[in-house]
């Protein structure tokens, strides 16, 4: 008499992830490192290395954002 509770059956419960992406215009703009160089010479020795590593860094960080973005958009369009 006190199990009676226990055989009912009791339905699974669906649970449904919902994922909020940003926008990819929300991206931060990149880190831009000052130019020093008082020279043409001086600047390409010195500040060219600096500004092609920062612009190398900041396009991969998009590029990887991107490619999670639409990773995500092919995840929710799959449900």
């Amino acid at each position: 008499m006190l199990l009676i509770g226990c055989s009912n059956h009791i339905e699974p419960v669906r649970v449904e992830m919902i994922t909020v992406l940003p926008e990819p215009w929300l991206i931060t703009a990149c880190h831009k490192p000052k130019i020093t160089g008082k020279t043409p010479a001086q600047t390409i020795a010195e500040d060219f290395p600096r500004l092609k590593k920062a612009l190398s860094n900041c396009a991969q960080q998009v590029d990887d954002y991107l490619q999670w973005y639409e990773q995500q958009q092919n995840i929710n369009n799959k449900k």
